[in-house]
């Protein structure tokens, strides 16, 4: 575990793999000298979470939710960067975009920098950085919140508008993956087909 793609389509033939370090084989040998440039590889497809610009449900979305732990970012980026560069004729009713992203500590936030700028040139998208265990000797400065995404986090985001309008992907660990589908599917309300997710073990 640990690693997935965050590159774009429009990158093709181009891609790029993110990958967390981890004694996890394939993502051990990914940070070893053993990956180096002109090494053959072998790349098999799998699941289906990604941004599809002919599905009917993403077609017509008005506020796009990403929800993020750790490493489950990785396809989130890759949906928020496709959203946000893609021409505005294709999502026509498409105004909002909010991502809640939570990891363990500041330094563990992948692709920090690149979803601020990403937010910072498009005002349709709100990126929020969440810490979890960011305490004892080793605390890493953060300003922000430090508790878990929680339901009222959730009805935070999604506040002031009808359940129709939003899609929410999820994509982390899996109890907090669990977690979060039944509070989007429960509390908040949100039809089971508006509510996609994908988890890492």
């Amino acid at each position: 575990g640990g690693y997935s793609l965050c590159s774009i389509a429009s990158e093709l033939p181009k891609l790029r793999l993110a990958v967390k370090r981890s004694t996890h084989p394939p993502a051990a040998w990914c940070h070893s000298e053993a990956c180096r440039a002109g090494v053959v590889v072998q790349m098999k497809a799998g699941g289906g979470f990604f941004w599809d610009s002919d599905d009917a449900l993403e077609k017509s979305c008005e506020h796009l939710v990403l929800v993020s732990g750790g490493i489950g970012i990785n396809p989130l980026y890759s949906i928020a960067q496709t959203v946000v560069r893609q021409d505005s004729s294709k999502l026509p009713n498409l105004r909002r975009v909010t991502l809640l992203y939570s990891a363990a500590k500041p330094s563990e936030l992948a692709f920090r920098q690149d979803l601020e700028d990403l937010a910072a040139s498009d005002q349709r998208f709100d990126v929020e950085f969440r810490v979890t265990r960011n305490d004892g000797a080793e605390k890493e400065p953060f300003e922000g919140p430090t508790e878990r995404i929680d339901a009222p986090a959730l009805r935070k985001a999604v506040f002031g508008l009808k359940t129709r309008e939003v899609l929410a992907f999820v994509c982390g660990p899996s109890e907090m993956t669990d977690a979060i589908v039944d509070s989007l599917r429960g509390e908040v309300g949100l039809p089971e087909e508006r509510v996609r997710c994908e988890k890492w073990w």
